[in-house]
């Protein structure tokens, strides 16, 4: 009888480190952005406008996405930015589109539930603008 009672509490503590082991892993910050767009835009020089994007997972770091449409510079314009809890960084690129150069600086951004913002500065040939993008996720 008392190895009996041995053997149930081994195999009940073995049992509850097993559980208690095996936890669903949090999925990552960045998944809550993946999907495509609806963009309403204003920017200081150029004015108001509308877009798609899409946010895909990026394929070289696990904290980054890619912004395809970005700044309705081209349905093909990509833009990396990293992902820490729901906040966005775009870091300093350029984009070049029909040969000219679109240097994209100082983007930030947040979401919250399926609206994201974005801010950003970006400047060509010489000129440059801020924009503020509102992003509702379809």
């Amino acid at each position: 009888m008392k190895n009996f009672l041995q053997i149930c509490l081994l195999f009940c503590s073995i049992a509850m480190v097993a559980i208690t082991g095996c936890k669903k892993d949090d999925e990552p910050a960045r998944d809550k952005f993946i999907g495509s767009y609806t963009v309403t835009e204003a920017c200081s020089q150029t004015g108001n406008s509308s877009y798609s994007m899409s946010i895909t997972a990026s394929t070289s770091n696990d904290d980054a996405i890619v912004m395809t449409g970005f700044g309705n510079f081209a349905t093909t314009a990509a833009v990396t930015a990293t992902v820490n809890g729901d906040n966005l960084t775009i870091a300093a690129q350029t984009l070049t589109i029909n040969g000219i150069a679109v240097n994209i600086s100082n983007g930030t951004g947040a979401i919250n539930d399926n609206l994201l913002t974005v801010t950003y500065t970006y400047s060509v040939q010489g000129g440059g603008e801020s924009c503020t993008s509102t992003c509702t996720k379809l």
